[in-house]
């Protein structure tokens, strides 16, 4: 019903049927502020009368007799009847028994306990206002409350909503499912650290992940677990010392390899051993000169007393074959003498003669006094330096992408060692997915030849700070190869070189990655003996 409307009649549902004589003849409704028309004495509302008039396109007509120009008035003696007869309150059909006065029905509806009202704390929830107090204390989302672990006090759905998801007081079960329960939201990665049934990597590094409670267990088997040789007593990996160190170890007990009776022998006094061991096979001392016998070692004085005629013998043959070969060689020597003299001799007249074809050229110019001085000047390599910037664009596609980057082939100096710079931005060995790696590479270049190997460089690499000249991530290195052994590139590496933190971290004067870009300067100096 249209309890509180102000047009049209009171629509309500009254105790006893109102008089006809009270109706607007328009809405039917007991008339509110009742006019009567002059022109036929009907009694409309006010409002009805009003839209009737405007709704009409012609001159102004009564809505019952059509009289063009009518007036009315304030019938007060029907609105006073109107406004005394008896209703029911609109709210009759929720349980509301009040009955009273058209005039009273205002007053009762602003008090009506069954009546609905908006909450007042604005949850747009409508409630009958008997139950209010209930819906504000108990309902509401936008009620105080005091959270019961943290003891803020806050509205109930910011408490239950967002602050829930967060509150370090909140006890929460073990994600592990474990024993413990309640357990404060701030306490749980310290719980998480001694909880039996967290799993954990094996602390020796053997790639397995097990539960807190099994390590222990694990330990005592674990493939990499530390121990001691009991020979050598080194400490290594269990893999490492009952493989590898096992088939090495000096200390490691062994029999003999001729079956002697000396029993036992440590592996690293075997050497020594099969030097005396009277079952070991060995050549005749005089194998050099002809004896093709191999005896025991215990047999030795025997064997030279037995063969020694035939040691004599074979001894003065051999005596023989090498004074022939000493006279042969002497004349090979003379003759080889008499042609290297001849063949220098040659060179020398050569050589002179150029000489004095490049003096006769220089004369009279002004490179002539220099001419004079070559063979008193020395060229020596000294300490050079070459530093090179690089940019390292698209940071972000490299990480993500796993990507390696590679920098422009540069020199330590003109004609000297070829280099190259290498970044891989996931990262690399201990620095994988943690750190950004860098490698520095040395090549094989065109100009190794000219160099005076061995060589030493010292290589300086700085990430740049992008902001102020200071502050930079300096790497420094060392890489020494030798001519005879430098046959592949050779790498110095930094698997840690700086980790995603310190990467990302800008501060008022630093950053090192600015628009997704890095830079780096590489200074190289090459040390050489003149």
């Amino acid at each position: 019903m249209a309890a509180t409307s102000t047009l049209g009649g009171y629509d309500y549902d009254y105790v006893d049927v109102p008089l006809d004589t009270l109706l607007c003849k328009i809405c039917l409704c007991p008339s509110r502020e009742a006019q009567l028309t002059v022109c036929c004495g009907y009694t409309f509302c006010k409002s009805c009368i009003l839209c009737a008039s405007e709704v009409s396109s012609t001159a102004q007509k009564c809505p019952m007799c059509f009289s063009k120009g009518f007036t009315s008035v304030h019938n007060k003696q029907v609105d006073r009847l109107v406004r005394s007869l008896k209703i029911f309150c609109p709210n009759k059909k929720i349980g509301c028994e009040w009955q009273g006065e058209v005039n009273d029905i205002r007053y009762h509806i602003n008090h009506c306990c069954f009546e609905e009202i908006n909450c007042p704390n604005d949850c747009e929830v409508s409630v009958q206002r008997q139950n209010l107090t209930k819906h504000i204390e108990t309902e509401c989302v936008h009620r105080k409350v005091d959270y019961q672990y943290c003891h803020i006090t806050e509205e109930y759905q910011l408490i239950e909503g967002e602050h829930k998801e967060q509150c370090l007081k909140l006890p929460l079960p073990c994600p592990n499912k474990c024993d413990v329960d309640n357990i404060p939201r701030e306490e749980m990665n310290e719980h998480r650290k001694t909880c039996p049934l967290e799993e954990i990597n094996c602390v020796n590094k053997c790639g397995k992940t097990l539960l807190r409670k099994d390590m222990k267990d694990h330990e005592i088997e674990c493939v990499r677990r530390k121990v001691n040789c009991r020979y050598c007593h080194i400490t290594g990996s269990h893999r490492f010392i009952e493989g590898k160190h096992k088939k090495q170890c000096p200390k490691f007990p062994l029999p003999c390899p001729n079956k002697c009776d000396i029993g036992i022998i440590t592996r690293g006094d075997i050497e020594e051993h099969l030097k005396m061991c009277p079952l070991e096979s060995i050549q005749c001392q005089y194998h050099e000169v002809g004896c093709t016998e191999v005896i025991k070692c215990k047999y030795q004085e025997k064997h030279y007393t037995e063969e020694m005629e035939k040691h004599l013998s074979y001894t003065k043959r051999e005596l023989s074959h090498a004074k022939e070969e000493l006279v042969q060689t002497k004349q090979q020597l003379v003759a080889m003498e008499a042609t290297l003299v001849a063949r220098i001799t040659e060179v020398e007249f050569v050589a002179q003669r150029r000489i004095n074809e490049l003096e006769s050229r220089l004369q009279g110019t002004f490179l002539y006094s220099q001419h004079l001085n070559i063979a008193s000047m020395k060229i020596c390599s000294g300490k050079e330096t070459c530093p090179v910037i690089f940019k390292v664009p698209d940071f972000t596609n490299l990480k993500k992408s796993n990507q390696v980057w590679y920098s422009e082939v540069f020199f330590t100096h003109d004609n000297g060692c070829k280099m190259r710079l290498c970044l891989i931005a996931a990262g690399n060995g201990f620095g994988k997915g943690t750190h950004v790696s860098v490698y520095v590479y040395l090549l094989m270049g065109l100009y190794d030849d000219q160099l005076v190997w061995p060589v030493n460089i010292d290589a300086k690499v700085m990430l740049l700070n992008q902001i102020a000249d200071k502050d930079h991530v300096v790497m420094t290195t060392k890489i020494t190869a030798n001519r005879v052994m430098f046959t592949k590139t050779m790498v110095v590496n930094v698997d840690q070189f700086i980790s995603y933190k310190d990467l990302y971290t800008v501060t008022g004067t630093c950053s090192f990655l600015k628009d997704d870009i890095m830079f780096f300067q590489v200074n190289c100096i090459l040390d050489t003996n003149c």
